[in-house]
């Protein structure tokens, strides 16, 4: 393996069923499980440096239906650990509605005797969650839309109401449905890295922001967090899943927001914009996007890039530019966290230091912080192009600038235009041309690499 410590992993899963897959010459890192109802698949990862992008390929055997393995989904990394997500896709008889079967598997960075994959399958989630009476949301139409689209004989199973007379713990006039993980709800946190290895190594834990309530009569909130701890070296299905409540610190003038969460959370309407492990703490992070580890994930910094014209996105508006704020998070002398701003870069600033050919005029969007200097900004940089026919996409480059030079350390394709609609990547294009993501940042290079590591400390 190579020499670099961490890499960009597309969020995109390219799901390869027929001979697409990346062979063994091309994707030596592979690994095969099974989910909860035995059905095999396999999974290859191709790793690259940055800014090059990394790639997760999985395969499902002849003969899977689609709605096998419908989704997989990149929901954390942690050191030499990545949570992927697979959903199926099961039709209920008679019902219009749908049920979706989760399963999560830990992929683990092995080095000996040579680099390989692991995977891990965790046991199903079977606690139900148990919504709130949709009494208390009268004037929520769409939380009583989704709660009463439940509310039907044939759906049973999928939702239980409850009353008095249930015989049951369960607060009257909750339901109780499956408990769904949501995109930006899960956390991953390894105990320890296998770098500072001793009796910890092994553990690693799985976090799930179900709900935030507030506790009856008071202002105080507090968040369901649904937890799986278990050992990297146990077998597929170890560990047991429980609900803990956690109270919450917040200023008064945050009320409002966390009240809004309470609410929206458990249907996945208002999910966290990201989910980041710093240390041995999971973060869910409601910012928007360009909250990121650095250093070794020691160091979290919170980059924005603020159209001067107002735009979120999109061309810049003639005469405007952009402005990126970095801001580090530091610990104050009464123990409280706060962001510090230490940078401010204005898009005049870099467009000084380079050409139009080196960096195109054009907002930057999702940026994401080099692993091993926070000082590095990876962002991506869009331009739509004209329809041609009935399509329509944009053409994505990846940028990475030196925050202190101001200088563009390289300019990547990521998405060319028209003609990638005929490639292999074609789902990839047509999905992230209109919806774009940011990469998943994660260490795993460097933990190919462990035998050569313990040989020189």
């Amino acid at each position: 393996m190579a020499d670099w410590n961490w890499m960009m992993l597309d969020r995109f899963v390219y799901r390869r069923d027929d001979d697409g897959f990346a062979d063994e010459s091309t994707a030596p890192l592979r690994a095969t499980s099974s989910t909860s109802l035995g059905q095999a698949f396999h999974l290859a990862i191709i790793p690259a440096e940055p800014p090059a992008i990394s790639r997760l390929y999985v395969r499902w055997p002849r003969r899977t239906t689609p709605e096998d393995g419908y989704e997989t989904d990149l929901a954390a990394a942690h050191h030499d650990l990545l949570l992927l997500r697979l959903t199926s896709i099961k039709e209920l008889n008679g019902s219009p509605y749908r049920r979706y079967t989760q399963g999560h598997f830990i992929c683990i960075a092995r080095s000996d005797p040579v680099p390989h994959l692991q995977l891990k399958r965790l046991p199903v989630c079977t606690i139900p969650m148990v919504v709130p009476p949709p009494c208390c949301n009268d004037d929520d139409d769409e939380y009583n839309d989704y709660i009463y689209s439940y509310d039907d004989d044939d759906n049973n199973d999928v939702v239980d109401h409850h009353n008095d007379d249930d015989g049951d713990d369960t607060p009257n006039g909750t339901m109780q449905q499956p408990r769904v993980f949501f995109p930006n709800t899960v956390g991953l946190v390894r105990a320890k890295s296998p770098l500072k290895y001793d009796e910890e190594e092994e553990e690693f834990a799985v976090a799930l922001l179900a709900m935030i309530n507030e506790i009856p009569g008071t202002r105080m909130m507090e968040a369901e967090v649904c937890v799986l701890r278990s050992r990297v070296s146990a077998h597929d299905d170890d560990g047991t899943w429980e609900v803990k409540k956690i109270p919450i610190q917040y200023k008064n003038y945050e009320y409002d927001e966390l009240h809004d969460w309470s609410i929206y959370l458990p249907l996945g309407f208002n999910s966290a914009d990201a989910v980041i492990t710093l240390n041995r703490c999971i973060c869910w992070v409601n910012y928007n996007i360009g909250v990121c580890v650095t250093v070794g994930g020691d160091i979290l910094k919170y980059i924005t890039s603020i159209h001067t014209d107002g735009e979120l996105d999109g061309p810049l508006q003639p005469r405007q530019g952009f402005q990126i704020f970095s801001h580090t998070l530091r610990t104050t002398e009464t123990g409280e966290m706060k962001w510090v701003r230490d940078m401010v870069v204005t898009a005049f600033d870099l467009w000084a230091h380079n050409t139009s050919g080196t960096l195109p005029r054009n907002g930057l969007m999702f940026p994401l912080v080099s692993m091993d200097d926070p000082n590095t900004i990876h962002f991506m940089l869009s331009e739509e192009l004209p329809e041609e026919g009935d399509q329509k996409i944009k053409k994505v480059w990846l940028v990475t600038i030196d925050l202190v030079t101001k200088m563009v350390n390289s300019v990547v394709p990521y998405i060319t235009g028209y003609a990638d609609l005929g490639g292999e990547d074609a789902d990839m294009v047509k999905e992230k041309s209109h919806r774009l993501k940011s990469f998943l940042p994660s260490e795993f290079p460097k933990f190919f690499n462990l035998t050569r590591y313990w040989s020189t400390h």
